[in-house]
C-alpha cells in the first residue's frame, strides 16, 4: 500500500530543487536587499537531532554565492513551524552570521 507522505529519506536530503522539505520566505535584509530564506529538515525533528538548515539567496543579486546557518536552539525542528516563528529581525541576524557555501 503506497502512502502519501514523503519518506523521511526525501526529508531528510537537502535539495536545491525543491524536493526536500523546506519552508522558503523572503525578507528583506538590512541593507535594503531581497533575501529568500529556505528553512530545510536535514537530520529529522526527534529532541536529539541538530538544528533546520538555513538557506540564503539574495533575490536581487542572484548571481552572488548563496549562504547557509543553522536555526538557533528553540525554534522548532519543523520546516514550516520555524518559518512562521522566525520574525523578519531574526532572519536578518541569521543573514549576519551566515557562511558562503
Amino acid at each position: 500500500m503506497a502512502t502519501k507522505e514523503r519518506s523521511l529519506l526525501n526529508k531528510l536530503l537537502f535539495r536545491i530543487d525543491g524536493a526536500a522539505d523546506s519552508k522558503k520566505v523572503k525578507f528583506t535584509s538590512a541593507g535594503g536587499q531581497e533575501w529568500q530564506a529556505e528553512i530545510c529538515l536535514h537530520s529529522g525533528t526527534t529532541p536529539q537531532s541538530p538544528r533546520l538548515m538555513v538557506m540564503f539567496r539574495n533575490q536581487s543579486r542572484p548571481l552572488d554565492r548563496q549562504r547557509y546557518t543553522l536555526v538557533p536552539t528553540g525554534y522548532s525542528k519543523v520546516p514550516s513551524e520555524a518559518a512562521k516563528q522566525l520574525t523578519e529581525e531574526d532572519l536578518q541576524k541569521l543573514l549576519s552570521s551566515s557562511v558562503e557555501v
